[in-house]
């Protein structure tokens, strides 16, 4: 018996020093990634590090964090920041943000507030902490502007994985992001829709593609330059908005310049109502607005069913063509 009882106690002083090994470890990272930071040129700071959660998990709370990377061009700043892991497994990540903090780019500082915002996260466990997989739930979402109105959402989902299988790419990730009930700022609303015919919501939003980067998301990208997108295939595109009721499948890659190539196969259901909505909200001018209404009209009949259009959306040469009719610029993928 008193075998047994030392060894039990053998054993629970050797965790005991294990996880105050950990926890000290851990601490002394963060402080030691911070100081990088600041010699590297960035606004580092942080109040307090505590990491308490003994015997079996290891709960780190950094308070007053500031953040910035001029060279990259954004800030963050929140009164604390906390990622729990278990003592066993310190590469399976609880991230939970705080119900406000503020980012910052060169458009200007957005204050972020929310009921609930937290994150699993599972990286590889070693230093360069590549991204295996993440969930971020959110609930309660607002996004003051820099430009005055809020932006709200009353849930959202993100979800990522790396790409698996022998056809896979080295840098792929499946992502997919689904929102609900997304409210517009007043003055937003009012400009894209003046006449009040939408609801003031957007009912969902969701989008599951695979991306293909040109390198890892790991902590050197986070610390330097992000890894740029080269090519996104889009498997599930859809947004309700009232009457509104758009879908869309396809790929795009990015060019030589660096702007998006390649299509997207639309499906919209009420399509004059976007037409207008975008029209009225400048996107388009009333004479190509024309021309989309008489070019994707006869598309639309040609398929028997004049309220719903199937059209592909064309990115080429710098610039985007709905059906036959150009429509504006296509957008930048990556630096190149």
């Amino acid at each position: 018996m008193r075998v047994i009882l030392a060894i039990v106690a053998l054993g629970a002083l050797g965790w005991t020093g294990w996880w105050f090994a950990v926890a000290s470890a851990k601490e002394a990272a963060i402080t030691a990634w911070l100081d990088e930071r600041r010699a590297s040129g960035w606004v580092a700071e942080a109040s307090a590090i505590d990491v308490e959660g003994f015997p079996y998990r290891v709960d780190t709370t950094v308070r007053g964090l500031e953040l910035a990377n001029p060279d990259a061009g954004w800030a963050w700043s929140a009164p604390q920041f906390q990622f729990l892991t278990l003592a066993y497994q310190p590469n399976h990540l609880i991230a939970i943000w705080p119900d406000a903090q503020t980012i910052a780019t060169v458009f200007g500082a957005t204050d972020v507030r929310s009921e609930t915002m937290r994150g699993s996260l599972v990286v590889e466990p070693d230093t360069r902490l590549t991204l295996r997989r993440t969930a971020i739930e959110i609930v309660g979402l607002g996004l003051t502007l820099p430009v005055g109105g809020v932006i709200g959402i009353e849930s959202a989902m993100l979800t990522t994985r790396q790409a698996e299988g022998p056809a896979a790419a080295p840098f792929a990730h499946e992502m997919a992001f689904t929102a609900e009930t997304l409210s517009l700022p007043d003055d937003l609303l009012r400009g894209v829709d003046p006449t009040g015919v939408l609801s003031p919501v957007i009912e969902t939003a969701r989008f599951d593609v695979l991306a293909t980067f040109d390198g890892p998301w790991d902590r050197p990208a986070i610390e330097g330059v992000p890894p740029a997108l080269d090519a996104l295939e889009i498997r599930d595109m859809t947004l309700t908005w009232g009457s509104l009721d758009l879908r869309g499948k396809g790929a795009l890659t990015a060019g030589a310049d660096g702007y998006a190539v390649g299509r997207i196969d639309l499906r919209a259901r009420n399509w004059r109502e976007m037409i207008d909505l975008a029209e009225r909200a400048g996107a388009v001018s009333s004479g190509v607005a024309g021309t989309m209404r008489g070019g994707l009209g006869l598309l639309a009949r040609l398929a028997g069913d004049g309220e719903t259009l199937e059209a592909p959306l064309d990115f080429a040469d710098g610039r985007v063509f709905l059906g036959p009719v150009p429509i504006g610029r296509a957008p930048r993928m990556a630096s190149r």
